[in-house]
């Protein structure tokens, strides 16, 4: 099944707080200007109707505060015992620094071809 997405998305990996969801540190697998998709280490409920504030520090950018982004999760999968999210970014405290973040993430990967998710 082919996806239509709003921007391309970069697997970087990186830690995630969301302590609304979950006391556990969770998993960044990729991150884009618009999204994102997180992996919870355990089974948990989310929302869809709900908005987040969640922290994202970049695995390849440890000396940067982590992001504070606002996001409104979009689907939901768990397979044994493990979730995972997909969140829309929506506007955030941190905007400015996710699109400067996107940017260094396409220099990066300029001659690699990165992944459509």
């Amino acid at each position: 099944m082919e996806e239509n997405r709003i921007s391309t998305r970069y697997k970087e990996i990186g830690r995630v707080n969301i302590p609304e969801l979950c006391a556990l540190p969770e998993i960044l697998e990729n991150i884009s200007a618009t999204g994102c998709k997180v992996i919870f280490p355990v089974s948990v409920v989310v929302n869809l109707e709900k908005e987040y504030m969640i922290q994202v520090m970049i695995s390849r950018f440890p000396n940067e505060s982590p992001l504070q982004l606002r996001c409104k999760p979009m689907w939901v999968s768990e397979v044994d015992g493990v979730t995972h999210v997909g969140f829309s970014i929506l506007f955030s405290p941190d905007e400015n620094r996710l699109h400067y973040l996107i940017k260094r993430l396409e220099e990066i990967n300029e001659d690699e071809e990165p992944e459509i998710v």
